[in-house]
């Protein structure tokens, strides 16, 4: 007989085990309301005891429990465990279920066994309570129901109904490996009441050996809602969930079955930052990882991708996944690859097209986000890979499974967990029976949100565990065990993200006006300072989908605040008149810090008047000349009060002009602040100078020849007498006669 992992998990060890139910092959021909159900009996009495001359007689066998573990209350039955599988040769199905009844002493147990189911609509069917066709039945059972205060009790609670397989003492007959309903039903003096509970026999032959086995991935979310500051530190656990986090932790590292695990960075730390019951829960998850499971990428906190690639923030999401990723390999162990993921709903092709450029090769995404099936593929369940095309990209992408995705949550029902659990592994043996032949796979993933009950969690994987029907392994391996499907005319089969477009993320209109300033931040204060960090960690928390468009705006508008706050800690006094009285001089410049640490920042000097010098101020910084008319000083100012800089430049004229002080971060990006200076100017200019020296020189000449003609002139001119009369006279004659003779001479 086949092992059955999910009964050793329930104490199925007892020591005291009796057979509750007897069905033998009987092939009925009508529906389920015309046949009578399955006849459970009691055990056999006890054979008599027989004793050896001179022995003593052997202490007889203590009495088994019956009928107490039966509660007391509204019908009902709740299914606590049964065999995963079943086979191949002679072997038993082992059911452990909770009954509650009202008036246990006038009621029974009835179980019904149906025939081979071959479809998975079938099967389906039958999970909804819609079980048709023959079943088994057995005369020489008694044909009557097990009166309930015959049921077996089982020591770790609820009582044992067990049916023989292939057993040479009478039972059920199977042959083929199949899928078979199984209805179990309390009656009451001949009438059901309460609820109908169904599940199945999995039974295995001899023909499984030439089977081959279904990929089965099972992807499991390790994640809850963890209270997030606005500086991105994860709160405690809230206690449910933390306890289920160990749960399925300690699920995982018990069992060794490949499964794929999407972990929340932030849940994890808050686990390792928890109790010792929370840091061993870390330790099993890492331990996991060790021995083969798959971790997934995904984002430092909880993040709407859609909602942030419409935004083009695309930048973010590739610092968000480079943080997660690194919160992961330090708390796990284990670096995610970025080449393989899983989603459980709200990727479109955009978003899809964005993570493609980071790295995505492979994907699974739930298959009612792809586009629709050629017809010729969906008389069975499709169950390998295709090509995804995402605008210019083409990755490789799986469904993930709605029906087996939709049982997962409703495992979480109470008294539901291990009923939905068998269910779900029969109906993938179902998947796999469908086509035997062929190398499939599918993929099991809860849907956004949900988490995997620690009772579903350890049913499934004892029950992939060693599974004839079923071959657990992780997304990349299943990628790597299956050809990509192709179409009638040998053509790869391609599908799209049929995703609605999503709105882009709200509340980010300043986010990057408040990026640009917390970078300017950076520059004067430096990356190490502890209040850019801090606001630089805002605003990446600020994108979380754990706050509401308006809680968003709220914290991007107060990082904007404070690092303009920041910002406005270094100034320049106001516009002042600075007098120059020779060519060469310095300009008294005052710059204002009330920060309390050292600030770096550029200061750029302008004028078309001024001619600057390159100079180093000891413990400030220093001074360069990029142009005729500029300078930029790389300075770092000191805290709490003003830097005085005598700065060195040279007056290219004369008179009253502008000097304009531009105050701006290291790198330039980001002007601070800025004045305008007046520069008066008494010195004279090269230019003046020379015009003066000129004009000296020129008067100088001028004067040296007007005075030399001067004296030439008056030689030619005779004094006047002092007795020269008005006319004529000694005088007047001399000069007329002077004249005359001139004119002789010439």
């Amino acid at each position: 007989m086949w092992p059955s992992p999910a009964r050793a998990l329930t104490s199925a060890c007892a020591l005291v085990r009796a057979r509750s139910l007897m069905a033998v092959l009987f092939l009925g021909s009508t529906v389920l309301m015309g046949f009578p159900p399955v006849p459970v009996a009691a055990d056999p009495a006890p054979a008599p005891s027989t004793t050896t001359p001179g022995r003593a007689a052997s202490p007889p066998a203590p009495p088994v429990a019956r009928g107490h573990n039966i509660s007391t209350g509204r019908d009902n039955l709740t299914l606590v465990s049964q065999s995963a599988w079943v086979g191949p040769g002679p072997g038993e199905f082992q059911l452990r279920l909770a009954v509650t009844a009202s008036h246990q002493a006038d009621e029974s147990l009835a179980v019904i066994v149906y025939g081979k189911l071959f479809a998975r609509s079938q099967f389906q069917a039958a999970v909804d309570g819609d079980v048709y066709g023959p079943y088994y039945d057995g005369p020489g059972a008694g044909n009557t129901p097990v009166p309930l205060d015959d049921l077996v009790d089982d020591p770790a609670g609820g009582v044992d109904v067990d049916i023989p397989i292939n057993s040479p003492s009478g039972g059920l007959s199977f042959t083929t490996t199949g899928v078979y309903p199984v209805q179990a039903f309390l009656e009451d003096n001949g009438v059901r009441t309460g609820p109908t509970l169904t599940t199945f026999i999995v039974y295995v032959g001899k023909d499984a050996s030439t089977l081959r086995r279904l990929d089965t991935v099972l992807v499991v979310p390790v994640g809850a809602k963890v209270p997030i500051g606005q500086t991105g530190v994860p709160g405690p656990l809230p206690a449910a969930s933390a306890s289920t986090l160990e749960a399925d932790a300690a699920q995982l590292q018990l069992w060794h079955v490949p499964v794929t695990i999407r972990a929340e960075p932030a849940a994890v730390l808050s686990l390792a930052e928890g109790g010792a019951a929370g840091k061993g829960a870390v330790g099993k998850l890492r331990d996991a990882l060790a021995a083969g499971d798959e971790l997934l990428p995904t984002t430092q906190l909880p993040i709407d991708l859609g909602a942030l690639v419409s935004a083009g923030l695309t930048a973010d999401l590739r610092e968000e996944l480079s943080s997660g990723i690194l919160s992961l390999g330090r708390t796990l162990g284990q670096t995610p690859s970025l080449s393989t993921w899983a989603f459980s709903g709200g990727v479109n092709a955009a978003t899809m097209a964005a993570l493609a450029a980071l790295g995505a090769r492979q994907v699974a995404v739930p298959e009612g986000d792809l586009s629709a099936l050629p017809p010729s593929t969906v008389d069975l369940t499709f169950s390998l890979p295709t090509e995804l095309a995402a605008q210019s990209n083409t990755l490789r992408v799986m469904g993930v499974d709605s029906e087996l995705a939709a049982r997962s949550v409703q495992a979480s029902v109470p008294g539901q967990t291990a009923l939905v659990a068998n269910q779900v592994l029969a109906e993938l043996a179902m998947v796999d029976l469908e086509a035997p032949g062929h190398v499939r796979g599918i993929v099991v993933a809860p849907p956004p949100g949900a988490v995997l009950v620690p009772g579903f969690l350890s049913v499934v994987l004892a029950g992939l565990h060693g599974n004839p029907l079923l071959n657990a392994v992780t997304l990349s391996q299943m990628f790597r065990d299956l050809s990509v499907a192709t179409q009638a005319n040998g053509r790869l089969l391609v599908r799209q993200l049929e995703g609605q477009s999503v709105a882009a993320l709200g509340g980010t209109d300043l986010l990057a006006t408040a990026r640009a300033t917390v970078s300017a931040d950076a520059e004067l204060y430096g990356a190490t300072y502890p209040a850019v960090g801090s606001l630089d960690q805002e605003l990446d928390v600020s994108l979380s989908a754990v706050f509401s468009v308006l809680q968003r705006a709220a914290l991007i508008g107060a990082v904007l605040r404070a690092s303009e706050s920041d910002l406005s800690k270094v100034r320049l006094p106001p516009s002042s008149s600075i007098t120059l009285t020779s060519r060469q001089g310095r300009l008294p410049l005052t710059l204002l810090s009330s920060a309390g640490s050292p600030v770096r920042v550029l200061l750029t000097l302008t004028s078309e008047q001024l001619s600057f010098v390159d100079v180093r101020f000891a413990g400030v910084g220093s001074c360069r000349s990029v142009s005729p008319g500029s300078e930029n000083c790389q300075l770092t100012l000191s805290p709490l009060h003003p830097t005085v800089l005598q700065v060195p430049v040279v007056v290219r004229t004369s008179g009253a002009f502008p000097l304009a002080l531009q105050l701006a971060t290291p790198s330039g990006s980001e002007e601070i602040a800025s004045s305008t200076d007046t520069v008066r100017s008494t010195a004279i200019s090269d230019v003046g100078l020379v015009l003066m020296v000129s004009a000296a020189l020129f008067l100088a000449v001028w004067w040296a020849r007007n005075a030399r003609h001067g004296r030439r002139a008056r030689q030619l001119v005779p004094r006047p007498a002092d007795d020269e009369g008005p006319e004529g006279g000694p005088q007047a004659d001399a000069v007329e006669t002077g004249q005359v003779n001139a004119r002789a001479s010439r």
